[in-house]
């Protein structure tokens, strides 16, 4: 079952990177935000882009417990996911959000993929 829980999230940073690499200017287009720039453009892709797939590619190896690094991995990217939540928090108690989505949308999503993370690990 953990290696189910890691590889979803794995999915959803490989799916984001990809996107993120090849369609910059579209991904963050729903927050409001301009890619009209190249350097624009290539900060979405190092950011959303190559850390999303980096990310996904550490998920990996923790499913396959290449060097029994599941559990600092899936901890490492689980904190990570807090952060950004603890971010989205932050800025929703300084600035009220629009709506649902993007802020609380993606809270809640990044809550889900750090409790599946770190039950992955509770679970061996």
């Amino acid at each position: 079952m953990s290696i189910v829980l890691i590889a979803v999230v794995a999915l959803f940073f490989a799916g984001m990177g990809i996107y993120g690499l090849l369609r910059p200017s579209q991904l963050v287009d729903p927050l409001g935000l301009l890619a009209d720039r190249p350097d624009a453009r290539a900060e979405v892709r190092a950011v959303y882009g190559g850390f999303g797939i980096a990310i996904a590619a550490v998920l990996g190896f923790a499913a396959a417990d290449v060097g029994d690094l599941r559990y600092g991995a899936c901890l490492a990217v689980a904190a990570a996911l807090g952060g950004m939540a603890l971010g989205r928090v932050w800025s929703a108690f300084v600035e009220r959000p629009s709506a649902f989505y993007p802020v609380w949308f993606f809270l809640i999503l990044e809550l889900i993929m750090a409790g599946m993370l770190v039950l992955a690990v509770r679970v061996d």
